[in-house]
């Protein structure tokens, strides 16, 4: 038993530092890879067996109608919808004659049953349905025509979709990328408009000195009606020599009036609401300012300044129009010169010049716009010639013409701040959207490029009306 004594003896005899380190390491390396494949494991299986479920489908094909198809479409399924159909009499019918057969009497009252659930429609704005079939306003919320947009990042739907386009001189500065960048911003709105399904009641107004709308109503969506929208705005501030708008189509007479002004919000406004717009759509870049007209209580108190500025200047006023009297009489008594002849030496001919376009300069609001030279059609050589002059008489001799006093000036009324807007709508609801059973418009405004005190007003106007307010420093 050799071997086992020896095999004893190596047991007794103690494990070098090597060994042990070895011994170490592997036994941890396998405790490391035993975790490692238990945590695959449970990552595999839960990957397997918590797969979300995803689900793909076709769009909806799409549909396009003609406008007067769309029109008559809904006009059809809102009369359907409304309608209250009679009950049906009970009678017998028999399908053969026969003379075998006698059928009993029904004695009942022969006139029409009618059902007991009359629904009654309030008269709104808009075209549709209204109190009648046909001759009312809007669509009294059925909801066909219900339009999601996104309007420059502001998402929100509307039944009677007005959109507010500012067209002023500002919204080409140079700084907005002139001509070029006003057309990236009539672009998003035709995007706007493309968005538009068929049925949706819609408007587009365009604004700056004046106001000017596409049509006098709103019309339903239809390929024929968003191509007319998209070519209405295609004009406005498309060269430079179109810049603005002085007048429009539409010059008010709904709300609060005004005295002129530029950037007239009012007036587009005014227009969106005439056609009981549920939402209004506005994209500007500055301040409106719009003048506040004649304020019977202004009036008055100009009027008693004026009365006491007479008494205080009585004397004044009567020794000027005295010095005026004496100065008229002396310039009376002295004759005129006799006329005189003056030689107009010849002139050469003048070559015609072609026009040239306008200068490259800075674009304000509130300046003309700089033109380039109209050119000149030339003239033909003149002789010379002599022609009659009348000299001015001579002013008397030691006499001056008096200055009158002047009057104080009558204070400027200012322009129209957030509670003159506030009052311009009340006034229209009450008399548009109320009497026809229509809640307040919902308004959203973006402001393009807008200074602090013009996105400080839009924002509260948005605030004010349940709508978002949103600031574009660019558009892309």
């Amino acid at each position: 038993m050799k071997w086992l004594r020896e095999w004893q003896a190596r047991r007794k005899k103690p494990a070098s530092l090597a060994t042990e380190v070895s011994r170490s390491f592997f036994a941890s390396l396998a405790f490391h890879g035993l975790l490692l494949l238990i945590a695959a494991v449970f990552v595999i299986s839960h990957i397997f067996y918590n797969r979300e479920s995803t689900f793909t489908g076709q769009p909806p094909p799409t549909k396009s109608y003609e406008p007067r198809k769309v029109e008559l479409k809904v006009k059809v399924t809102r009369q359907q919808r409304s309608s209250s159909r009679p009950s049906m009499a009970p009678r017998l019918v028999a399908a053969k004659e026969s003379t075998h057969l006698a059928l009993p009497e029904i004695k009942m009252d022969a006139k029409l049953v009618t059902t007991t659930f009359q629904p009654k429609f309030k008269a709104v704005t808009g075209r549709g349905l209204g109190a009648g079939l046909g001759t009312g306003y809007g669509t009294s919320g059925f909801g066909e025509g219900v339009s999601s947009v996104n309007f420059f990042g502001i998402q929100t739907k509307g039944e009677r979709i007005a959109i507010l386009v500012d067209v002023s001189i500002s919204m080409v500065e140079p700084e907005k990328g002139g001509v070029a960048g006003y057309m990236r911003v009539k672009e998003r709105v035709n995007d706007v408009v493309s968005s538009l399904k068929d049925g949706t009641l819609f408007n587009v107004v365009a604004f700056a000195d004046g106001c000017s709308t596409m049509e006098g109503k709103m019309v339903f969506a239809s390929n024929e009606t968003r191509k007319k929208a998209k070519q209405f705005l295609l004009p406005f501030n498309a060269t430079e020599t179109s810049l603005g708008l002085d007048a429009g189509n539409y010059a008010g007479g709904h709300g609060k009036q005004a005295a002129g002004g530029t950037t007239r919000l009012d007036l587009a406004i005014g227009a969106a609401m005439r056609d009981g717009a549920d939402t209004i759509l506005v994209i500007s870049d500055g301040l409106p300012e719009v003048r506040k007209g004649s304020d019977p209580a202004q009036q008055q108190a100009f009027q008693r300044q004026m009365e006491q500025w007479q008494k205080q200047n009585a004397g004044a006023l009567a020794a000027a129009q005295q010095q005026a009297a004496v100065y008229e009489r002396a310039a009376a008594a002295i004759a005129p010169p006799p006329p005189r002849q003056v030689w107009v030496p010849p002139t050469a001919a003048r070559p015609p010049r072609p026009p040239s376009p306008a200068p490259k300069g800075a674009i304000r609001e509130g300046q003309p716009p700089p033109r380039g030279d109209p050119g000149d059609p030339g003239a033909p050589a003149q002789p010379g010639h002599w022609t009659t002059v009348q000299d001015p008489a001579p002013a008397p001799p030691g006499l001056a013409r008096p200055d009158m006093p002047q009057p104080p000036a009558m204070p400027p009324p200012g322009n129209w701040k957030l509670p003159d807007f506030v009052e311009h709508v009340n006034l229209i609801y009450e008399s548009v959207y109320k009497a026809n059973g229509l809640k307040m418009p919902q308004i959203s405004c973006i402001g393009y490029q807008i200074d602090k005190d013009g996105g400080a007003f839009m924002n509260e106007l948005s605030r004010q009306y349940k709508g978002q307010y949103r600031l574009v420093r660019k558009m892309k």
